[in-house]
C-alpha cells in the first residue's frame, strides 16, 4: 500500500487539471486527501481489471501527465529453434523463422503486487498508432554441429511513462475522476521497424533465450 495520498480532480476544475502534473480545484488550489482505498483498487477497477471491493468499475483509464522515453527495440523468437545436436560433425542446413504479432504492453513503475498488463489504459502513442504488428520472416541457415539457432525479430517500440487518470460514471468518495500516484509504462510497437537476426548458442541451453539481446532482467 502507497503510504502518499492519492491526488483528486475536482469536476469543476477539471478541464484546467488535465494537462497538469498535479490537479487543482476550481479555487486553484491543490486537492490532496487521505481515503480508504489505494492505488491497487483505482488500477484493478480499470477496464481488464479484477475490480475494486472500495470502487466501482471505472468507464475507462487513460494515461495522462505523459513522459516520452528513449524508444526501446525488443526482440521476440520466430518460429521454432533448430538444433544440430545430434553428435555429428557436419553443418545441417535448415529453414529458420515463421511468425508472432507484437502488441502494446504494459508494466507498472511501483511494486504494488498486481499485474497491469491485462488493463486497457488509453492514451499516448496506443491511442494514435496501432497497437498491434504482425512480423513474419524465414531464412535458410546453416547450423554448426553442436549448435542451435532461432530466427528472431526486434520491433522498435516508443516508450511513454506517465500517471493513470480513472474515470468513474458516479463519483467515488465525491469525485468522478482520480489519478494514480504510481505510474505506468505503455510500448506501443512502430510499425515496419524492425530488425532480424540469427540467435545461435551452444546445444544444452535454452534457445529461446534472449537476454543478450533484451538484457537480463
Amino acid at each position: 500500500m502507497l503510504a502518499g495520498p492519492i491526488l483528486l480532480l475536482s469536476t469543476v476544475g477539471s478541464a484546467l487539471a488535465l494537462s497538469s502534473r498535479y490537479p487543482i480545484d476550481a479555487e486553484g488550489k491543490l486537492v490532496i486527501r487521505q481515503q480508504d482505498f489505494t492505488d491497487t483498487d483505482l488500477f484493478n477497477s480499470c477496464p481488464g481489471g479484477p475490480g475494486s471491493d472500495k470502487l466501482e468499475r471505472a468507464d475507462k483509464c487513460t494515461l495522462v501527465n505523459i513522459v516520452n522515453n528513449p524508444n526501446v527495440r525488443k526482440f521476440e523468437v520466430l518460429g521454432d529453434p533448430q538444433l544440430n545436436c545430434g553428435g555429428g560433425t557436419d553443418p545441417v542446413t535448415v529453414t529458420l523463422g515463421g511468425s508472432t504479432t507484437v502488441t502494446t504492453s504494459q508494466t507498472l513503475d511501483a511494486s504494488l503486487g498486481i499485474d497491469v498488463e491485462g488493463l486497457k489504459i488509453g492514451g499516448g502513442a496506443s491511442t494514435t498508432d496501432s497497437t498491434a504488428t504482425t512480423v513474419s520472416k524465414q531464412v535458410t541457415y546453416s547450423i554448426p554441429p553442436g549448435r542451435q539457432a532461432v530466427y528472431v525479430a526486434g520491433t522498435n517500440q516508443q516508450s511513454q511513462t506517465g500517471n493513470v487518470q480513472v474515470n468513474y460514471g458516479d463519483r467515488q468518495d465525491g469525485h468522478f475522476i482520480w489519478f494514480t500516484n504510481a505510474k505506468v509504462t505503455l510500448l506501443t510497437p512502430i510499425p515496419d521497424d524492425v530488425e532480424f537476426d540469427v540467435h545461435e548458442s551452444d546445444c544444452g541451453t535454452d534457445p529461446r533465450d534472449l537476454s543478450s539481446y533484451n538484457g537480463s532482467s
